[in-house]
């Protein structure tokens, strides 16, 4: 027979309201809380899908924000593209107009001022810079100008004389900018200026007496020559070289602004892809590891009324306790 001394009885009352106040503790930091999981202990199971839960969001997050920036700097590069082919197509038509042979000096002076705007506005493009970083120097960020010009000499046989003009080099690296997008996929959201604007070598032709007939393939170099045979009243001479190069430019455009517009494309419909499985994690992580409110708030009323009823009864067994062990002897 088991003997019931005092202690064993006071200790079940302390157990069970232990247990008791733990649950009502435990409750209230899930509503606080807002989790049912904040430690291995409280679901090992649950806690490991947590933790894949949350690292998984981490790595796709990351993708995500390589893909948010790639497409920032792919969008502004095909805007940019876009706005320089309205100037190069302005210079089409002026270089058409001008080939015929009416028109006045003051008529080609005018044009070639016109020409030194959209040259201008050219080069600008070429500088534009995303975050204080230009998208169109390749790795050397830091250029604030894509292109440095020299001076050079131009003849062609039926010129009377050589004219000067500027030969836009190309001053970044060919090292595109790339970011990870995926585990196994890469892009590269701009290109560099020369693949858009073209380029020319730094001219050795430093004086008129070694000029030469050969035209120019950069089209900011093939504007500048437009612009000075303008200047020198000679543009007509030259205009079947100065309209095939500056077509030329306009075609190397149009193919990088398919290919710009291409990437940009694959961005729109990854970024869209991201947001839908960050949704579903978070859905599944909600799931996992947040609290039903109303559920732990009817469990907290149960368990405070449990936890003070066991009280109650605790303190009429201790009062009665000594009368009923005497009873028992």
């Amino acid at each position: 027979m088991i003997q019931v001394t005092n202690g064993m009885i006071y200790n079940n009352i302390n157990n069970e309201l232990l247990n008791l106040s733990t649950n009502v503790y435990n409750l209230q930091d899930e509503i606080s809380s807002g989790l049912q999981i904040t430690s291995p202990q409280d679901n090992p199971g649950g806690m490991v899908n947590v933790l894949s839960y949350n690292n998984s969001t981490a790595l796709v997050t990351q993708y995500n924000s390589n893909v948010s920036t790639a497409n920032s700097i792919g969008s502004l590069a095909s805007s940019t593209i876009t706005n320089a082919m309205s100037v190069v197509n302005q210079a089409s038509s002026l270089a058409v107009e001008m080939a015929n042979g009416t028109n006045t000096t003051a008529n080609n002076q005018a044009a070639a001022q016109q020409v030194g705007q959209m040259i201008n506005e050219l080069i600008g493009y070429a500088g534009t810079s995303y975050n204080g970083q230009n998208i169109f120097t390749g790795n050397n960020l830091n250029l604030s100008s894509a292109y440095t010009p020299t001076t050079s000499y131009y003849k062609s046989s039926s010129m009377a004389s050589a004219v000067s003009y500027s030969v836009y080099t190309y001053a970044g690296t060919d090292a595109n900018q790339n970011y990870q997008i995926t585990q196994s996929e890469t892009v590269t959201p701009s290109l560099t200026a020369d693949a858009i604007f073209g380029n020319d070598p730094k001219s050795t032709m430093t004086s008129s007496s070694s000029s030469t007939a050969a035209t120019p393939s950069g089209l900011l170099s093939v504007l500048s020559l437009f612009q000075s045979e303008l200047s020198n009243n000679n543009y007509q001479q030259n205009s079947s070289s100065i309209i095939k190069g500056i077509q030329n430019g306009l075609n190397t455009m149009t193919a990088a602004q398919a290919k710009v517009g291409s990437v940009v494309q694959r961005l729109n419909e990854q970024q869209t892809s991201y947001q839908t499985v960050l949704s579903n994690i978070s859905q599944l992580l909600s799931q996992t590891q947040d609290v039903n409110v109303a559920q732990a708030m009817t469990n907290l009323t149960q368990a405070q009324d449990s936890y003070q009823a066991t009280l109650e009864a605790s303190s009429n067994i201790t009062s009665l306790t000594p009368m009923l062990l005497q009873y028992l002897k």
